[in-house]
């Protein structure tokens, strides 16, 4: 009794806690969207939603600017001197107010001189909605200061006000081309309040940042935002490229297993977005600590996932049944092989953690490059001659080809030695 009384008080295990009940609703959502989505607005229109999503998605990465690694780093290791977190969070915050204008100037033009995006224009115009959401997104700095509570606030109340507005205003087929821009106004809403909270609560102090902090930080960030948008390409690009060479039809098919292995990766997404900052600080205090929280905690995790992937490969067909997929019974092929998936990120993101703790960036960025290229050119080739089956072959090729990349990388880093304290 007493060791449990010592875990519930523990900080990180209440910052876990509260951190998890947000992103449980983060993993709800699809599940209650997806399916009354495709009810309504049927595979193609799904299709369509998801190429759009993604489209804005991979956008979304030259918005962030790298703020949900260098930044989330640098506050967290900073953490003891609000001066330097201020500047951060400032220039930062500055940075995606101005990659936001130039970003939709371009996603205007290429809208309009694509005519595959040009015959959904709407649906990708609203969309650029989602843009403006990640430029006020405050995740990234309350995650450096460790404010968990309310990065569950901001996940909980905008995937509610989400829902609320997907069923009450998704009535029709043709609706599909608002779905992006109820998620996005959804979130803005959220990150507005919260701005508001950190500037009331001193948190973030409003000053005009100084053209040199931002000049600096564009240099230091630049190349790993271009990897991060290659890396983005690597995960939404798939979408697009089925919309492209195939239909909306079968774009909406690998939308539906895309959205299961999703909760996935969105998962094991936000356990990194949790532990990434007490990784680097645990490191960069003692080196062989922060590894052995590392193993323990990723080890546990990769159990879990196990299972998970074992359910999701033996109900695949029931799965599927409960997404209203038209034809659940040949598509739980196509989810039986992306069952796989999932262990395969449960390696790949830890070990980007570390990568990115030992300050690999550039071998962080080249790898990008290198899996980015190998996946873009393995799905077009598989698609052509294997329809769905060669894209879902494509992403396995590609989650192991970066797995014994990373591996590769920390050779001397995954094996600690006492005299390395």
């Amino acid at each position: 009794m007493k060791r449990i009384r010592l875990i519930k008080n523990n900080k990180h295990f209440q910052n876990f806690s509260i951190y998890g009940i947000g992103q449980f609703f983060n993993l709800l959502t699809p599940l209650i969207v997806a399916p009354y989505i495709i009810s309504i607005c049927g595979e193609e229109g799904f299709g369509k939603v998801g190429i759009g999503l993604s489209f804005v998605f991979i956008l979304t990465v030259l918005v962030d600017f790298a703020s949900g690694i260098n930044g989330v780093k640098e506050i967290s290791v900073h953490r003891n001197n609000p001066k330097k977190i201020q500047k951060t969070a400032i220039t930062l915050f500055s940075i995606k107010l101005i990659s936001l204008i130039v970003v939709i100037l371009f996603s205007t033009l290429i809208i309009f001189y694509i005519p595959f995006l040009y015959q959904e224009k709407k649906l990708l115009f609203l969309s650029l909605i989602i843009l403006v959401s990640q430029a006020i997104n405050p995740t990234w700095f309350l995650q450096g200061i460790e404010k968990f509570k309310m990065i569950s606030f901001i996940t909980i109340s905008s995937k509610l006000l989400y829902i609320i507005l997907i069923l009450l205003q998704i009535k029709k087929q043709e609706d599909y081309v608002f779905v992006n821009l109820y998620f996005g106004l959804s979130v803005i809403i959220a990150n507005i309040f919260c701005l508001y909270w950190l500037v009331k609560n001193h948190f973030l102090v409003l000053v005009t940042p100084k053209r040199q902090d931002i000049i600096l930080i564009f240099k230091r960030d630049y190349k790993l935002t271009f990897s991060q948008l290659l890396l983005s390409l690597q995960q939404y690009s798939p979408i697009l490229l089925i919309g492209y060479f195939g239909n909306n039809m079968l774009a909406g098919q690998y939308k539906i297993i895309e959205q299961i292995i999703m909760i996935f990766r969105t998962y094991l997404q936000v356990i990194f977005n949790f532990i990434y900052p007490r990784v680097c600080f645990l490191i960069a205090q003692n080196k062989e600590n922060g590894m052995k929280k590392w193993f323990y905690f990723n080890g546990l995790n990769f159990v879990l996932i196990l299972f998970c992937s074992i359910f999701l490969f033996v109900y695949a067909q029931e799965i599927l049944t409960y997404f209203n997929a038209s034809d659940s019974l040949n598509l739980s092929f196509y989810l039986k092989i992306a069952a796989f998936i999932p262990l395969l990120i449960a390696l790949n993101i830890p070990l980007q953690q570390l990568v990115l703790a030992y300050n690999f960036q550039k071998k962080y960025v080249n790898t990008t490059i290198l899996t980015a290229v190998v996946l873009l050119a393995s799905i077009v080739f598989f698609f052509n001659q294997w329809q769905l089956t060669g894209v879902f072959m494509a992403l396995l090729l590609a989650e192991v080809f970066v797995v014994v990349l990373y591996i590769k990388i920390l050779r001397n880093h995954l094996i600690i030695r006492k005299n390395e304290i």
